[in-house]
């Protein structure tokens, strides 16, 4: 399935829309069970079980009323150029890369800058593990922003991209 960009405007429109659906906050298990998932999904993106697995994690997040994320979709790059370098599972890693962030470490869950800086080396591990089972992925965003983080400027990347969607 290839992300067009309406799609993608259509999850990042539903993420930013969502009310809290649950009365309750996130339990332990879930939390735990939720970060396993993303965890999975950043260590093994072509699992067979992947699509499903981020359904899951996605209806978990629209209704979680304790984790909310803020798509800033200048992190993703041109997102027609993602889609067509075979890149569109990234829209959805983002958020939930930046979800296990906030699971992880809910005192900083008002942090923009460090929950979007999150979500980019989330969104970096699940590229590098998909450039490791198959070698030939190249997709051109996510090798500009691995060449940034080795060279220590992603703070920087991130700092002006959320100037952008603002």
């Amino acid at each position: 399935m290839r992300l067009t960009t309406s799609f993608a405007c259509a999850i990042v429109s539903t993420l930013l829309a969502t009310v809290a659906l649950a009365a309750t906050p996130t339990s332990p298990e879930t939390k735990a069970e939720m970060i396993r998932l993303i965890d999975g999904l950043e260590k093994s993106p072509y699992d067979a079980a992947a699509r499903d697995t981020r359904g899951a994690v996605m209806q978990w997040l629209i209704e979680a009323p304790d984790v909310s994320v803020t798509i800033c979709t200048a992190l993703l790059g041109d997102l027609d150029e993602l889609d067509q370098d075979g890149g569109e599972l990234f829209s959805s890693q983002l958020p939930f890369s930046e979800a296990r962030f906030i699971l992880e470490n809910p005192s900083m869950a008002e942090d923009e800058q460090a929950v979007h800086v999150a979500g980019v080396e989330g969104m970096l591990r699940t590229y590098a593990n998909m450039k490791a089972a198959k070698p030939e992925v190249r997709i051109r965003h996510l090798e500009k922003l691995v060449k940034l983080q080795a060279e220590k400027k992603l703070d920087g990347f991130v700092k002006d991209a959320i100037e952008k969607c603002h």
